[in-house]
């Protein structure tokens, strides 16, 4: 029987996700209001492939500092999936965290190939659980161990010591916790769907 992370192998293959990377999902929340609650215009919304994504990313990037993220919307199953590329993520950011999840609950995966890489359930504005992927014994949050039976499912052992060797392909494992909160499965065809993009201030 294949491991539950194994159809995520993909992620830690494709750049864009690998090297700098924040995705979240927010429950029955349309991408217009998730959007809308990070901050952005409606009327600065607008239709973009992933590739535009990319590129209008850069272009943030490029300009001011990182004090402005691009993010791209998707909606499927009942969820929001939200993209960012190479810039300040949501998954650190707890305003935008608070702001989000109001009435709801959000999942967000940071992904940082030079630095750390966290794992966050947030629920109307209070957060649940976070650890970092190498670190799944060091939870922090009001009920650390709410998905602790997940994380043992998945490969994330919330018990693993920190002097051992650390969790072996811990970045797609995150994305099949994912998918036991969710039952979404983010595959790389969704990157084929046209996105809701915005730039969001991230300050």
């Amino acid at each position: 029987m294949p491991d539950l992370h194994e159809e995520f192998e993909w992620l830690s293959k494709f750049g864009p996700f690998h090297d700098v990377s924040c995705v979240s999902f927010v429950r029955s929340l349309s991408p217009v209001d998730a959007l809308s609650r990070l901050g952005a215009e409606s009327s600065r919304t607008e239709e973009v492939t992933f590739e535009a994504l990319q590129e209008r990313t850069m272009k943030c990037v490029d300009s001011d500092n990182m004090r402005t993220s691009y993010v791209g919307a998707l909606e499927t199953g009942g969820w929001t999936v939200l993209i960012q590329l190479w810039t300040v993520s949501i998954a650190l950011s707890r305003p935008l965290l608070s702001s989000l999840s109001q009435a709801t609950e959000v999942v967000s995966i940071h992904r940082n190939v030079h630095a750390t890489d966290y794992f966050v359930y947030v629920a109307d504005g209070n957060l649940i659980t976070q650890f970092d992927l190498l670190a799944p014994y060091a939870r922090a949050g009001s009920d650390p161990d709410r998905l602790a039976h997940m994380m043992r499912e998945v490969g994330l052992d919330p018990n693993l010591d920190w002097k051992g060797p650390g969790v072996r392909a811990s970045f797609p494992r995150a994305f099949a916790l994912a998918r036991k909160i969710t039952s979404l499965s983010f595959s790389q065809d969704k990157l084929e769907m046209r996105l809701l993009g915005a730039e969001i201030n991230t300050e």
